[in-house]
């Protein structure tokens, strides 16, 4: 949960931009990753907690500016894989401090978490198992919301699709669709994501039936939609696992 916020919410384009040529902005990104892990497992406040936060921050940087080296020596070419080596990297970190952190609950934060319950009845419904597993939700969720747009459009810009018509709409579309995925996914409504599919197909089919559309956008169209509905299928079923787990 903290990696995707880190990485795809309160890291502006502006930012993202400016940490490819400015050390600074790079280290702020860093910090930025710091305070949102500190902040969501505040619950294991420990000098043990600091000390493996602060390699996943550190190490996080190191990946992101080996990200931009590459980049700039590589060009354009390859955005889309390194973007995808780039994520994959963070997450095996995060994996692999795990036998690093002994998750020992902080007692003075759980005396103020339990007064809170005392004074709030319905946060007694919210054990550590159930926050768990809201959060990876959530993760899920919002990554769907800008993690996969990435892709989407990195994956596009590879094959030489001209998004820029789509703009903020095409984004809106992928989103909404993404989520209704997730949803069926969940309550077991897999038919749905056929059907899903097929009204969107539908609809773009008068475009190319018309010639209103160059003869490359079929592929595009097919590139961009099977990328989306993958990354809603497996993040879904990632999300499903965790709540069988729970």
């Amino acid at each position: 949960m903290a990696h995707v916020l880190a990485d795809f919410v309160l890291q502006t384009n502006k930012l993202s931009q400016n940490k490819q040529m400015n050390i600074l902005d790079l280290i702020k990104h860093t910090l930025i990753v710091f305070l949102t892990s500190l902040i969501l497992t505040i619950h294991y406040f420990s000098l043990n907690l600091l000390s493996v936060l602060i390699i996943i921050s550190v190490i996080h940087g190191l990946i992101d500016y080996s990200k931009i080296y590459l980049s700039r020596k590589y060009g354009k070419d390859f955005e889309l894989e390194l973007f995808l080596s780039d994520q994959l990297l963070h997450i095996l970190l995060i994996i692999a401090v795990i036998p690093w952190f002994d998750p020992q609950i902080n007692q003075h934060i759980l005396a103020f978490f339990t007064e809170l319950q005392r004074t709030y009845e319905g946060l007694t419904l919210l054990d550590i198992q159930r926050i768990g597993f809201l959060a990876i939700a959530a993760a899920v969720i919002i990554f769907n919301f800008q993690g996969s747009t990435f892709v989407v459009r990195k994956t596009l810009k590879k094959y030489k699709s001209d998004i820029s018509s789509e703009g903020d709409r095409g984004k809106a579309i992928g989103n909404l669709e993404r989520l209704l995925i997730i949803l069926f996914i969940i309550l077991g409504y897999y038919s749905l994501i056929g059907l899903l599919f097929t009204a969107k197909s539908l609809i773009r089919f008068k475009e190319i039936e018309t010639g209103n559309v160059g003869e490359a956008f079929v592929e595009y169209y097919l590139i961009g939609s099977f990328v989306s509905i993958f990354m809603a299928i497996s993040s879904a079923s990632l999300l499903k696992v965790f709540y069988y787990l729970w």
